[in-house]
């Protein structure tokens, strides 16, 4: 039962208080005043570009309204993402310039640390579904396809949400000191450690290590070896996209577990406590970047949302081949004068 009173269940039931047994500031902790300006300007101004970048790919993948297993995955990957930054980028910005830790604000600091732990355990289940469905997509007898099948993947987002909400509402979550400039699960108020361990968490990052490594080692075989070369430029370029996503993906979120895993054991220096920071952010990050590098469609539709299309067309920015023909002014006949079909060419 304690597990659920040190969790955003016992806030809610207990009119938005925080456990006491757990949670409460004694008067003997001294809440000295620390600000790290420069660290919080660092993760405040990298959050709002990332957050900015992610909403403009979130938007993208709406607007794509695509019934793909792969795209529905990516639309929620991305609501957790985006959660998670407002969480490791932004709001550890404001408290590090500001120098707020959790006995200055914690029932703020307990809600946004609940928010962090949702979104990266949700985001840890939607990053090894997709590594699932990116299997599924290059071998279509993998033992998993039937998850992606169109009766049962309903099901499967249902229980992919319904794990964000357990992971926020009945999870104990992470607080922020502005010492360490981290969030961590004991608030450091001189009682036991024990108290605050976290199996869910736990089991959870061991899984993302285990799982999304097998997956993408399995994923990146059968693209290499399996495939085999070819000539074809497109089959080369979509599989070095599918690979440098995977790989991003998973390399951040198996780095972040692994440390997150060893610092709650073992002694932790400030540089790795700082580093583990760094790694949380980029592995909520990383994935607008390699949307907008790595992905052509939400590419090509960021680049319609934020550049108009005179712009476009003035600096050879088209977008599909009907602005390429407007841009270039070719007439639709090669030199022979015979027609060219050049829906033939289109992707």
């Amino acid at each position: 039962m304690s597990a659920f009173n040190m969790s955003m269940y016992y806030v809610f039931t207990h009119s938005f208080a925080i456990w006491p047994d757990a949670y409460e500031c004694p008067d003997t902790v001294q809440t000295k005043m620390m600000t790290r300006p420069a660290l919080g300007l660092y993760f405040l101004v990298s959050g709002v570009v990332f957050l900015l970048l992610y909403i403009l790919c979130f938007v993208a993948i709406i607007k794509k309204k695509s019934c793909a297993p792969s795209f529905q995955l990516m639309l929620v990957l991305s609501i957790f993402d985006i959660q998670a930054i407002c969480v490791n980028s932004i709001a550890t910005g404001t408290f590090n310039i500001l120098g707020i830790s959790y006995c200055q604000s914690p029932l703020l600091i307990f809600c946004l640390g609940a928010m962090g732990v949702c979104s990266w355990m949700g985001g840890c289940a939607a990053s090894v579904l997709l590594a699932m469905e990116r299997c599924a997509e290059v071998k279509p007898r993998f033992f998993l396809e039937f998850l992606f099948r169109g009766d049962v993947f309903p099901l499967v987002i249902c229980l992919l949400i319904s794990y964000g909400i357990y992971s926020f509402g009945f999870v104990k979550p992470v607080l922020f000191t502005v010492e360490h400039s981290c969030w961590f699960f004991d608030p450091q108020l001189g009682k036991n450690p024990e108290l605050y361990n976290n199996l869910s968490v736990t089991i959870n990052n061991i899984s993302i290590v285990l799982l999304s490594t097998s997956l993408y080692f399995y994923l990146c075989y059968h693209l290499i070896f399996r495939f085999g070369y070819s000539t074809s430029m497109w089959l080369y370029k979509t599989k070095r996209q599918i690979i440098l996503q995977g790989v991003t993906l998973c390399v951040f979120h198996a780095i972040d577990a692994v440390l997150y895993e060893y610092m709650k054991f073992f002694y932790s220096s400030p540089l790795l406590i700082i580093i583990s920071q760094f790694v949380w952010q980029w592995s909520s990050g990383c994935m607008c970047i390699a949307y907008l590098t790595l992905n052509r469609t939400i590419r090509n539709s960021v680049v319609k949302m934020v550049l108009p299309k005179s712009i476009r067309l003035r600096y050879g920015l088209y977008v599909g081949f009907d602005e390429h023909l407007e841009q270039t002014k070719v007439a639709n006949t090669n030199a022979a004068g015979t027609v060219v079909k050049f829906g033939n060419f289109c992707n």
